[in-house]
């Protein structure tokens, strides 16, 4: 029988594999419902399922973790979901250039789906970084921005609903974008300084097609005009400092710097994230409030003992010991046995985590 996804109930087993606009099931034939595939279906803006109620499921009795062995199959529709994410902040942009307003229940529709997924598994981010292009890079690091948002926010233990804000104001920062001319976001040399200058307006254009959106809190609206600012003062559009800059807009702001470096650009190709963290708590320390730094920090790169990790030389070994002032420089055995502290060794760094020592 079809049921609303809304009156599922856990143990109920699917009749029919379900699939949401994808070449691949997003939960199996034959699996028995949980927490988790009830929420998921949700997610997925699922309506319908068919399902056996347990009194008429003689297979009612299996242990249902076996079916969550099969759940793990839904990462495979990720990279499907992220790009349906990308696809769906591309259109929008393209009706704010033709002038249309904000329609933040769109907004929310393209992007919850996608962060609250990986909300509830951020071990998936770097893979979500892997799916990035240079081609429309634009609408790429959008995404990425509204995703890396919500996450720091999740970290600092923002309740559910500012969460949701943080990662909204992620994903309109770069809305005023749309009204630059389109030559220069498209232009394939180096900007000079004037177009430079035209670019860095960017905040105040986002800034005007959201000030008048009622399902945008004020300190959202305010933190996507203060994106590119910076706590000593460096920033953009009117170079306010320290506690004048709202924690979203240093959120968004980091978030900004992070994902830029470490994705491929036409001028640019991606760094590690481990390269990036140094480069951040080196060459930038005093932009950032050090709380949101280590909030970044600690989901992009939590090394324990046991992860394995590949080096910049190409050798991989695994981490053995977490230095606490220099997380980002463990002391590794390669695959040889050879010890490597990192501190020490400041002409290698570590390019990617591989998984995790079982």
């Amino acid at each position: 029988m079809f049921v609303k996804v809304e009156d599922l109930q856990q143990g109920w087993h699917v009749n029919e594999a379900v699939l949401a606009s994808t070449a691949h099931p997003i939960i199996l034939k034959g699996t028995i419902l949980t927490e988790q595939h009830i929420r998921f279906l949700k997610v997925f803006s699922i309506e319908f399922v068919d399902v056996v109620p347990p009194e008429e499921n003689p297979l009612s009795s299996i242990n249902s973790a076996a079916s969550l062995n099969e759940f793990s199959l839904t990462v495979d529709m990720l990279e499907q979901q992220y790009h349906k994410t990308v696809k769906g902040i591309k259109e929008e942009f393209h009706k704010w250039q033709s002038g249309m307003n904000v329609e933040i229940a769109r907004i929310r529709t393209i992007i919850l789906p996608l962060l609250t997924y990986v909300l509830e598994n951020p071990e998936q981010l770097y893979r979500i970084s892997s799916f990035s292009k240079k081609e429309d890079y634009l609408f790429h690091h959008t995404a990425a921005l509204g995703i890396l948002c919500g996450m720091i926010a999740q970290k600092m233990n923002y309740k559910k609903g500012m969460i949701v804000q943080a990662a909204l104001t992620g994903v309109l920062a770069d809305s005023g974008m749309s009204k630059i001319n389109y030559s220069l976001l498209n232009k394939k040399t180096a900007l000079t300084e004037q177009e430079y200058k035209n670019i860095q307006n960017h905040p105040i254009f986002s800034y005007s097609m959201v000030k008048e959106l009622r399902l945008l809190k004020p300190e959202v609206k305010l933190a996507i005009y203060q994106h590119h600012e910076r706590i000593d003062g460096s920033g953009y559009p009117m170079g306010v400092k320290g506690n004048e800059i709202h924690p979203i807009a240093q959120i968004v702001g980091l978030a900004d710097t992070y994902h830029a470096l470490t994705t491929d650009r036409v001028f640019q190709d991606r760094q590690s994230a481990f390269k990036v963290i140094e480069f951040i708590q080196e060459d930038l320390f005093g932009k950032f409030d050090l709380p949101i730094m280590n909030a970044l920090f600690s989901i992009v790169a939590n090394l324990v003992p046991g992860t394995r990790v590949e080096l910049s030389d190409g050798n991989k070994g695994k981490v053995l010991f977490v230095h606490q002032m220099h997380q980002t420089r463990p002391l590794i055995q390669l695959s040889t046995g050879e010890l490597i502290d990192m501190v020490k060794r400041r002409d290698l760094h570590i390019e990617k985590v591989i998984g995790k020592q079982l």
